[in-house]
């Protein structure tokens, strides 16, 4: 057991590594992170974690199927200064859609079954959004008004500037 829990630590610390290492080509990184999740997971078994190791398997493979799913996002939009994704990364994101999609399906058909969605009991009632205001912001109500004017016609000036910098160039 001891050798297995070596064993196990070893190959987490050695893809945790790789997948910092090849951090620059990201299916290789995720595929790093992959064996990192696997590893961990055997390991915290092997050190007799039970429930905990696969709750720590499954949060950490759906962050990296969200990574996966959101990877292109790292890519360069105008395809100026990357060159255009190969094969198997979109085949890989491809997989990771239908994993993630199904992975909600099951998620939402479970959840329709055991009757999380139907309302039992009567209406619960809610505060009001004046009364949110005034239980934080209190006597400041008028000023916090004038804050939020203040922020807004700040962010719209911004966004003037910002198209006029873009007719010019």
């Amino acid at each position: 057991m001891l050798q297995a829990l070596c064993v196990g630590l070893f190959v987490t610390l050695a893809s945790a590594f790789a997948a910092i290492a090849t951090g620059r080509n990201l299916t290789r990184s995720l595929v790093a992170g992959t064996v990192f999740v696997a590893a961990l997971g055997f390991t915290l078994l092997v050190a007799g974690a039970g429930v905990s190791s696969l709750v720590v398997v499954i949060l950490a493979a759906l962050v990296l199927i969200l990574l996966q799913i959101f990877g292109w996002m790292l890519v360069d939009v105008d395809r100026d200064h990357l060159p255009p994704t190969d094969r198997p990364t979109r085949i890989a994101r491809s997989l990771a859609f239908l994993i993630f999609g199904g992975g909600l399906l099951f998620l939402g058909a479970t959840a329709f079954q055991m009757g999380e969605f139907s309302i039992a009991g009567a209406r619960i009632a809610a505060a009001t959004p004046v009364e949110i205001g005034a239980f934080l912001f209190g006597p400041l109500h008028d000023a916090t008004i004038l804050i939020g004017l203040t922020i807004a016609a700040s962010l719209l000036a911004a966004l003037i500037l910002l198209q006029d910098d873009g007719e010019k160039g």
